[in-house]
């Protein structure tokens, strides 16, 4: 008999009761990290019985909103790409994400870095999400002034944002994941950036059962020769 492939949990993957709770809602997919493949194998099924723009949107147990989709691979991977800017460079300062929505990023890296990390939103209102007092309300540009940060993050920037341009334009090394396509400015990349080719970066705009994946890690102020082994 063929082995079942198991998830880190131990479900078979083809098993889907854990992804909605007890009323049958899909469960809050940030509720707690999940691996890649897991995370996944929800979005395909949120893909196939529901709408994942829908769920995306709020539509879950949590009433989360989610744009960038956090898996515990993805989050390593980020956390090792700003250890390895913070070793780079000689500032003690902390790291700052700033349009950070919920928080739930920088809550995610915190226990991987060994660096505080501030969040911070402007909380404009655009969206229905839930803020937690720990998330500073003030404008990147705001937060920045006020940190001096050593490394910026910037996760999911509102479409034609001007913000990550004007980040960048500080000279201050920046971590941008998103799509390019579908938040931000397009201009930001005129400015020179290393794009890191994740191979687990998941966002709510990807086509999940046909394997597109869209978003990715962008590296602004940032120097190759950092990420060479």
């Amino acid at each position: 008999m063929d082995k079942v492939k198991r998830s880190s949990l131990g479900r078979p993957f083809m098993d889907t009761v854990w992804m909605r709770d007890s009323t049958g809602e899909f469960i809050d997919i940030h509720q707690r990290l999940f691996s890649y493949e897991e995370t996944l194998s929800f979005f395909k099924t949120v893909e196939r019985e529901s709408d994942v723009h829908k769920y995306c949107t709020g539509n879950n147990a949590g009433g989360r909103w989610v744009f960038q989709v956090f898996n515990k691979e993805f989050v390593t991977e980020l956390a090792e790409v700003i250890r390895t800017i913070l070793r780079a460079i000689a500032s003690r300062e902390p790291v700052v994400e700033v349009m950070a929505g919920d928080g739930r990023l920088t809550e995610f890296l915190r226990p991987l870095l060994d660096r505080e990390i501030v969040s911070t939103d402007t909380r404009d209102g655009r969206y229905d999400i839930a803020y937690p007092k720990w998330v500073e309300r003030m404008d990147a540009l705001e937060a920045i002034a006020r940190y001096k940060p050593s490394c910026v993050v910037i996760c999911w920037e509102p479409y034609l944002s001007m913000a990550g341009i004007n980040v960048v334009k500080k000279k201050i090394p920046t971590v941008w994941i998103g799509d390019p396509e579908r938040c931000g400015h397009k201009d930001l990349f005129k400015t020179k950036s290393i794009r890191r080719g994740s191979r687990r970066a998941l966002c709510c705009q990807d086509s999940f059962a046909d394997h597109v994946f869209r978003s990715d890690i962008f590296l602004f102020n940032c120097r190759t020769k950092w990420f060479k082994p």
